[in-house]
């Protein structure tokens, strides 16, 4: 298992607006890990990565 990182949209506490935050899952592959990335944060919500932690 590999770890990797991205960059994600999240609602603000309150539910005004949005805001980016780096979050970090462990998976096999890229193509795992935006799949887990898309399955907690909703499909489109992933803005940049995923990339390998090295």
């Amino acid at each position: 298992m590999n770890t990797y990182k991205a960059n994600v949209r999240v609602a603000r506490s309150g539910g005004i607006g949005t805001m980016m935050v780096w979050v970090q899952v462990n998976a096999q592959n890229t193509i795992a890990a935006r799949s887990l990335l898309e399955a907690q944060y909703g499909r489109g919500n992933v803005v940049h990565g995923p990339t390998l932690v090295a």
